[in-house]
This record gives C-alpha cells, structure tokens and sequence, in this order.
C-alpha cells in the first residue's frame, strides 16, 4: 500500500504532495506492525511491543499532521512527538513494572485515539468551509477514534481477563490485528477519497476561475485547432469587438474572419513557427497586428498574441488572446500617411523653390544686363529706340512683378495667413474687375475680350481669392492670344455649382506641359507668350488650391494651334462643403 501510494504521488497525484508523506506514514505503520507481529518472539517483548507501538501511533501523528497541513492548519509536531516520546517510556516502563498488561493497551489506546479525534475535527471543520464534498472521512476517523477512547476506559476502569488482552496469543490476537489492519486500510482510502475531492474541487476553482476571466474580461481568449483548421473555444467577450458572439465565431474559418491581407500574412507565417514548434517544442509567444471583419462589414485591427500546444492526438492548438488595437492602428496609419505626405510636400517645395529661384534669376539677370546696355549709351542712343527698350524693360518688369506676387500670395496661403471669408458675390463683376487689372496686356496687343456671364450670376466664395483666380486665367489667356485675338469668358450652371469658362484661340500647348500644368512636383515648361511674354505656371497653381479650398475643381482643354480652354467650378449656396 505504501508503495502504491508513492508511484501515485509521482503520477496522477503528483500536483497533491500530501499522498508522499501519506505513503511514509503508511510505511512507518507497517513498520510498527512488523516489529509488534512478526518479529514477536524473536526479539524481546519489551522491544517489540514498546517499539511496535510507538512507530503505529507516530505514523497516527504523522497522519494528523498531514490533514493539518493539508486544509492549511498550524501542524502539532510538539505535541505530537511529545506524545510519542511519553508513551514510548510509560510502555517500556510498564514492561519492568507489576501492573497487569490491560494498561499498556489503554496507554496505546488513549495516545491513538486521541490523534483519530484531532484529525476527524480537522476534517470535519474543512467540510463546513465547503473545502471537502463528503464527510465519509471525517466520520470514519471519528468512529476509529471513539473506539480506541471507549477501548481505553473500558481497560482503565474494568476487570479484563488474560484472555481478552490483544498482546496474549490466541485468537483475540488475530481479531486484534486483522481489525487494524483493516482500519489502517480504511483510512488510507479515507484519505484518498480527500485527495481525489481536493483534486477535483481545485480543477472546478480553476475553471470557475479561468471561465470568469474568459467571460469578463475584454480581450478575446481563444483557442484554434491549426490541423483542422477549427475554433475550438471563443470567450463571449469576442462579442464586444466583432458584433458576432461565441458561438457564430466558432463555426468560422480564418478565411471568414480575416482581410485577404491579413489573411495572406497569417499563412505567410504560421508554417515556419509550426515547423519551429515541432523540431524545438519551445513554446515561443508570438504577437501579430491582423486585420479581421465585424457582424456589420466593417473591419478592425486587432493584437492576437499566441503560442502554440500540442493536444494528445498528435494535432496542434493555437492559444490566442486578442485585444482591440483599432483606433491606435488606425492613427499610426494616419500618422505614417501624414507623415509621408509631408515628406512629399517638403521634397516638391524645395524643388519647386529651386525652380522658382532659377526662373527669377533669368529675367532679372537679363533686365539688369539690359539696363545697363542702356546707360551705356544713353547720351548717344536715339529718343526712339531708347523709348523702345525701356517698353522692354517694363515688360519685362511686369512680368517678374506678376511672378513674385504670385509667389508671394501661394507662400502666405501654404502658412495660412490668407483669411478665407466666403460670401454672395456677383461673378460678372469680379470678371469686370480683372479684365480692368490686366487692360495694359489686352490693349498692348489689341484683343478683344467678351464677358458673357449672366450679371444675375452670384457665387458663394472669397471675393479676393475669385480676383486672384481670374486674373491669373485672364492674364495667360492674353499671354498666349494672337495680338487681335478674341478671349470669351461664359458660365453654366451645373446642379449645386456655376461653372465658369475662360477660352483664347492662340497658341495652345502640348499634352506634355498641360498634364504637368498643376503640379507643383513637376517642371513646369512652359511656353514663351505670343510676343515672347515669359511664365513658370506657378499662376496655375495658385489657381488650383484656391478653387480646390472652395470645394471647386479645375481642368484644361488645349490643342496645340487652336488656343485653349479653362473650366473652373464655385458653389452656388453656402451649403455647398468648402474644404477649410
């Protein structure tokens, strides 16, 4: 029995410490019997009884202090020892004494049965904390207990004949031993049935536990089957992330819950760890950032930490928890995006200052190298030609002025220091006002410029931005008009917006330079005016952003030879979005 008790507490009890020492305890007994029966005759009977006995009722003390420690009691060892120690002498001592052999078997008696009642309270009291299921135990070591109290008085105090006296040969003897024995057994599978309890009651805490953990917490705990491709356990709170609830999840594959691309990324991975897994067996925690589809069809990030655990089958598990990480996913994604426009935006406005820089330096390099041909020869230069360069000059000028306002104007709009005020305007009069500012271009080379638009007309924009949009169109309508042409400027209405056009029949341009035309990433080539009046498109540009902050949109028709066309859009009504 102790042997079967040790191989027991290295296999399936081995979590239960308590069967080890259960199994000395049990030795320690055999032991005492061994002494006290077998070797009765052989060795002195002073030895064989005092010994025999004491190594029986350790074993009891050792038992007591087991149930102590097992629901978590102070141990008596002391006491216990104390015990043993004082009945050990008061045995040996009676054994050289005259008094009759009826008191060293309530000696026995009384130290044993005492030991039989402290452990029957003491499981008892674990059975009222709700820490045993059966009270069998307790009761059987009370029973044993109240036997050896009642064998004690009924020595102590009454008349016994040599007979009825166990340590006597006969079979009062057997009867004696075979009734310990017997008990010994009992109570060993008393104790047994405390341990299976303890077990299953530990097993149930721990389930209760890992359930309420499962259940209330906001991390999805689940559990996937890899070989058969099948959810085996999905905690409820899957619901709050997903809108599905544990038992639709379950019958989903990882094709159903996941984005291609995350989708795609999983079996990317998954068969290299798998394959780590099973030549090392380590099991190695993994945490991957997936992509899966909610009850609605929408989708949301998530953290899904995992590792990997073989099942009895030989088949693999994976344990995942999973956290929801959407809105942090999605702001470093916002973030990177920025972040990379902004990279772009600084790279295109360096470029496009280093582009600006080189087409200012050209003219202004050339109108001060001419100024000073001028001044040169001035006293002998003829009135007419003098008055002709200095025409050149201030075209040129001109040109340069229009070019840094522009500059000007786009740098104040990239740092937002423009203010942005939309009102009712009358669009027949903003056009009235910047055919006005470009009239020295338009009578210089005699074009005629009709204004079709409906003076009813209104939109609903920023006034200086709308003079700054049609100035820039006008002025390279004209720039590029023959000296004679005609520029037509017209609007139609178009649901929630007034489109309005801008058209010249003069040179018009390439596919080249009119798909570069608003990019400021982009060399702008642009073409010399039709008597040689210079640009850098940055107009254009200007143009575009403050159509696009109306919630507008421009585009370009052109064919080389036969001039071109500028359509734009404003909103009607103030209800039309205006992009702030």
């Amino acid at each position: 029995m102790s042997g079967g008790l040790w191989f027991a507490a290295r296999g399936y009890f081995q979590r239960l410490r308590f069967v080890k020492d259960w199994s000395m305890a049990t030795l320690i007994q055999a032991l005492g019997w061994i002494v006290m029966g077998a070797l009765r005759g052989m060795i002195p009977d002073w030895i064989s009884i005092s010994i025999g006995n004491t190594l029986i009722l350790l074993s009891l003390v050792y038992s007591n202090n087991i149930i102590l420690v097992m629901f978590d009691k102070k141990p008596m060892w002391k006491f216990g020892i104390l015990s043993v120690v004082v009945t050990l002498v008061l045995l040996v001592l009676h054994q050289f004494s005259d008094f009759p052999p009826k008191y060293r078997i309530a000696i026995i008696s009384f130290a044993s049965g005492l030991q039989l009642l402290l452990s029957s309270k003491t499981i008892l009291s674990a059975n009222r904390q709700s820490r045993l299921s059966s009270r069998f135990t307790g009761f059987f070591f009370l029973s044993c207990g109240i036997i050896l109290i009642l064998r004690f008085l009924y020595y102590t105090f009454f008349d016994v004949s040599i007979s009825q006296i166990a340590f006597g040969k006969g079979p009062i003897q057997d009867i004696t031993y075979l009734f310990f024995y017997v008990t010994s057994v009992m109570m060993t599978f008393g104790f047994l049935m405390m341990c299976i309890d303890i077990f299953i009651k530990d097993k149930e805490e721990s389930e209760q536990k890992y359930r309420l953990l499962a259940e209330n917490t906001t991390d999805v705990i689940w559990v996937l089957n890899y070989d058969e491709q099948k959810y085996l356990y999905v905690s409820p709170s899957v619901i709050n992330i997903t809108g599905f609830t544990s038992e639709e999840v379950i019958t989903h594959t990882l094709r159903d819950s996941l984005t291609p691309t995350s989708l795609q990324y999983v079996w990317d991975v998954l068969p290299k760890r798998i394959q780590e897994f099973k030549e090392t067996g380590e099991r190695i925690p993994f945490s991957d950032e997936i992509e899966q589809y909610c009850k609605d069809g929408s989708t949301k990030w998530i953290e899904a930490n995992t590792v990997f655990q073989w099942n009895p089958n030989g088949t693999i598990n994976i344990l995942g928890v999973s956290r929801n990480i959407d809105k942090r996913k999605k702001t470093e994604i916002e973030k990177d995006k920025f972040y990379s426009e902004l990279q772009l935006l600084n790279h295109t406005k360096d470029k496009f200052f280093s582009i600006i820089a080189h087409d200012l330096k050209g003219p202004i390099g050339g109108m001060n190298t001419f100024a000073g041909m001028i001044l040169e020869d001035l006293d002998t230069r003829p009135l007419k030609r003098t008055k002709n360069d200095l025409s050149i000059l201030f075209q040129s000028s001109g040109e340069v002025y229009v070019l840094l306002e522009n500059l000007l104007t786009w740098a104040r709009a990239q740092t937002g220091e423009i203010s942005f005020f939309p009102e009712y305007i009358s669009l027949f009069r903003s056009i009235e006002s910047s055919i006005a500012s470009a009239s020295f271009s338009i009578q210089n080379k005699s074009i005629v410029v009709k204004n079709s638009v409906d003076p009813k007309v209104s939109v609903y924009a920023d006034e200086k931005m709308i003079e700054t949009i049609l100035r820039n169109l006008i002025s390279n309508a004209v720039k590029y008009s023959h000296p004679g042409g005609e520029i037509h400027i017209f609007s139609e209405s178009i649901v929630d917006d007034v489109q309005i056009g801008i058209k010249d029949f003069g040179t018009g341009m390439t596919e080249e330079i009119k798909n570069n035309l608003f990019r400021i990433d982009a060399k702008q080539k642009s073409m010399p005016g039709t008597i040689g009046e210079r640009g850098t498109a940055l107009g254009l540009i200007l143009c575009k952003e403050f159509i696009e902050k109306h919630g507008g949109s421009i585009h370009v028709e052109s064919h080389l030879g036969k001039g071109s066309r500028f359509n734009f859009t404003l909103p009607k009504e103030s209800s039309v979005p205006i992009r702030s």
